[in-house]
This record gives C-alpha cells, sequence and structure tokens, in this order.
C-alpha cells in the first residue's frame, strides 16, 4: 500500500469471471487531508488511481503499473467524512498484446447500486 492506513478493504466479492466487486473505508482522519483540505478534506484523483490499482494488484496477485489511461473521469469529489465507503466495479480482460484492460466504475456512500458515482476509468496495466 503506497499510503499507509489511507484506506482499508472491506469486502471483496467475485461477480464473473474478471469481474469483482470491492467495497472499500476512507480513513477520514488521515494526515494527508490536512494539506488537501483541512476544512473540507477530497481524496486526490490521483489517490484514487493508486487505491484502484492496487485492488487490482490484490485480485491478480502481482504488481502492476498503469501503462496507459484512455479515459478517467472525475464525476463528483469525495469528501472521506460524509461518504467513507466506497464500491468499485472492476472488469478486467487480457488483450492479445499482454496489456490487461481495466474498466472501473466507482461509487460513494453506500452500495454500488445507491451510491453516488464518482469514478469511471478505462485504463490498460501491465506487469511491473
Amino acid at each position: 500500500m503506497l499510503i499507509e492506513h489511507f484506506y482499508s478493504i472491506t469486502h471483496q466479492q467475485v461477480i464473473a469471471e474478471n469481474a469483482w466487486s470491492v467495497t472499500l473505508k476512507l480513513n477520514p482522519k488521515h494526515a494527508l487531508y490536512k494539506g488537501h483540505f483541512p476544512e473540507h478534506p477530497v481524496v486526490p484523483g490521483v489517490c484514487m488511481l493508486q487505491f484502484i490499482k492496487e485492488c487490482v494488484e490484490k485480485y491478480r496477485e502481482q504488481s502492476l503499473q498503469y501503462a496507459k489511461i484512455v479515459s478517467c473521469k472525475f464525476l463528483s469529489a469525495l469528501n472521506p467524512v460524509d461518504a467513507p465507503t466506497l464500491v468499485l466495479e472492476l472488469l478486467l480482460k487480457q488483450s492479445e498484446d499482454g496489456k490487461l484492460q481495466l474498466l472501473v466504475e466507482g461509487k460513494a456512500g453506500g452500495e454500488a447500486e445507491e451510491g453516488i458515482a464518482f469514478i469511471k476509468l478505462k485504463a490498460q496495466l501491465i506487469e511491473q
């Protein structure tokens, strides 16, 4: 984990082959929020990309790195005090060139079907 005590994985569920759901719990008292921002904490986008990658690494049991971010839409700001629970729906496909094609939808504040969308990501990962 790149940022110690930033989040914890509370639940994982395989939905189908190469598709799974991960529930994360953010730590709203993490020191990072003292600088981003003290009165109104917001999860930095780069941290979102990092915890998504770490979830894929845990699922695949291998170290990975982003080769390409095809598209990344930050749909809403994540306040770790107001919505500390995140649900990521992930789909991973192996391409012919050996890259992993990743699709992610993230929702905050509850179950995937009722949460507020905060990220849509399409990326390529390679083994590190």
